[in-house]
């Protein structure tokens, strides 16, 4: 028998309320969600401060597209069930606090500080290493990343590539926005 639209939306709705009673019951003001809050406002607040407000609409744009990119790419990953997140601060599939907030920021910082390719390459490249190798075990450790069908060296070169082609087409549209002045 083919399942039929209803059986996806009761299928939704019982995932929905066992997702909600775990996250209540088994997630909320655990080490882990600490850890995700605090990581979550403080690298925001650092961000804030940081960011080049001259240069505000360039960099925002640059972390809008790291942004699309990496919830799309976690959404498959998710879907594909190669990863997971057991722990988040709220109770939703996809994990907002890093790829809406925290690898954006990052990203951004990366962007700002690093305005020429070759210093550019070096540290997206060191930020990939940190991501893949560092950071991914230590969220595997606090159980707030759980992999499947997926190991951390098949991150390193996406994120090196996030960075380096939103990179060129920022580049490509400040020269169009010259060229076109």
């Amino acid at each position: 028998m083919q399942p039929t639209w209803q059986d996806v939306m009761e299928l939704t709705k019982q995932f929905r309320d066992t997702k909600l009673e775990y996250w209540l019951n088994e997630n909320l003001f655990t080490f882990s969600w600490w850890i995700l809050f605090i990581t979550t406002i403080g690298l925001f607040v650092v961000w804030l401060i940081l960011l080049d407000k001259k240069r505000i609409f360039e960099i925002i744009t640059y972390g809008f597209f790291v942004t699309s990119v990496a919830i799309l790419g976690d959404a498959l990953g998710v879907m594909l069930m190669l990863w997971n997140y057991p722990n988040s601060l709220l109770p939703v599939s996809l994990i907002i606090e890093i790829h809406r907030i925290q690898m954006p920021a990052i990203y951004m910082i990366i962007y700002q500080y690093f305005p020429k390719w070759k210093s550019f390459l070096i540290a997206s490249t060191i930020n990939a290493f940190i991501f893949a190798f560092i950071l991914e075990p230590t969220l595997v450790q606090l159980q707030i990343y759980e992999m499947f069908h997926w190991k951390h060296i098949y991150s390193f070169l996406p994120y090196i590539i996030i960075a380096v082609v939103f990179k060129f087409v920022i580049n490509k549209f400040k020269q169009w926005d010259q060229h076109y002045k």
